[in-house]
Order: structure tokens, then C-alpha cells, then sequence
């Protein structure tokens, strides 16, 4: 009897640790009125948090980083931006949860969340050493650009785990801006030199 106890007793824990080793945040994005729309964004864990709208061309139009925080809410008002498909992003930690906005006729339809992980930056130098865990297993492209203008890129490949080093040294001191783009978004990094 004793031993049926505690296997039951154990079960439960495994139970209860799998539940909460894969609790995942919550982000909506509800419409509130005509071209306008609510995030609201909520996780039992703090994290410092950066929220982003992008046109689905990739043009940065919101961006906000916060501390600590365990919940975010941010109005969207799409009239001056028009019809179209947008991407809102909250990056928590080393990972993100994405939403596609489609804009039409003053509707607006919101696809299912995505959850990716964030690529990993360690610059030495003028060396900058880029890890991701690609779990899609889709291409990954790599991008440098200064004010806007595209310096070098390229593919990095489908496999599960990317690593590469990316030199600088050839470069003009100043900001650029690298751009990792998977099959979900385009993940940023600015790097001043």
C-alpha cells in the first residue's frame, strides 16, 4: 500500500512540474474599435520586456523596452497606417511571442500566437559572435545595415542550430544594425562600434 502512495505521490509531482516547466505567456491582441486594437501581454515570470510593430516588410513603426514586468498593455491605432499585415512581437528573455495583424477595411484579424527563440549576441571587439536555435528548421538569412543602407548579408543555412562569427573589423566605426531573419520575423540587434 505504502509504495502505491508514493508512486502516486511522485506522479503527481512529474505531473505538476511538466505543467509549469511549460507554462508559456499569454499575449491577445484584440480589436477595441475601428483600426484599433489592444495588446495585452501576461506571464507568471518577470522578464524584461521589448514590444515591436513591424510592417510585414519589415519597417520598424513601434518599439518599447521595459524592465522587469510581468504584464503589458499598449493601444494600436492602424488609420494613419493602413490596410495591410503587421507583426506585433514581445521578446521576453531569450525568446518571443509573435502575432500577425491583417488590416482591411477597418477590421482587423489576428492570427494565432507563435513562439520562437531570440538569437544570442556576444560582441568581442569588432567580432560578434551570433548563436540561434532554429526549431523551424526553415532558411536563416543574416543582414548588416548602417542608416538604412544594406553592407553585407548572407544565408545562414536551415540547420537546428546556427552558429557564426560575424567581423567587423573591416568596418568604419559607428552604429549598425544586424538583422536575423527566420520564417517568423526579423530579430534586431544594434551594435555600435
Amino acid at each position: 500500500m505504502k509504495t502505491k502512495v508514493w508512486a502516486v505521490i511522485v506522479l503527481a509531482f512529474l505531473v505538476a512540474g511538466a505543467a509549469s516547466a511549460t507554462e508559456l505567456p499569454k499575449m491577445n491582441v484584440v480589436q477595441v474599435k475601428e483600426n484599433t486594437a489592444m495588446l495585452a501581454y501576461s506571464f507568471s515570470h518577470e522578464a524584461p520586456l521589448q514590444v515591436s510593430l513591424t510592417s510585414f516588410d519589415g519597417e520598424l513603426l513601434y518599439h518599447k523596452e521595459t524592465e522587469h514586468q510581468t504584464e503589458f498593455k499598449k493601444m494600436f491605432d492602424f488609420s494613419e497606417l493602413g490596410d495591410g499585415l503587421y507583426c506585433i512581437s514581445v521578446n521576453y528573455g531569450n525568446q518571443s511571442i509573435n502575432r500577425v495583424v491583417k488590416v482591411e477595411d477597418k477590421q482587423i484579424i489576428v492570427s494565432s500566437a507563435s513562439f520562437c527563440y531570440e538569437p544570442y549576441y556576444k560582441v568581442n571587439g569588432k567580432m560578434v559572435n551570433l548563436s540561434f536555435l532554429n526549431t523551424r528548421n526553415k532558411p536563416v538569412y543574416v543582414n548588416i545595415y548602417q542608416n538604412g543602407e544594406h553592407i553585407d548579408g548572407s544565408n545562414l543555412g536551415r540547420d537546428l542550430t546556427i552558429q557564426t562569427r560575424l567581423d567587423f573589423s573591416h568596418l568604419k566605426r559607428g552604429t549598425y544594425e544586424v538583422v536575423l531573419t527566420d520564417c517568423v520575423k526579423d530579430h534586431r540587434y544594434t551594435l555600435k562600434l
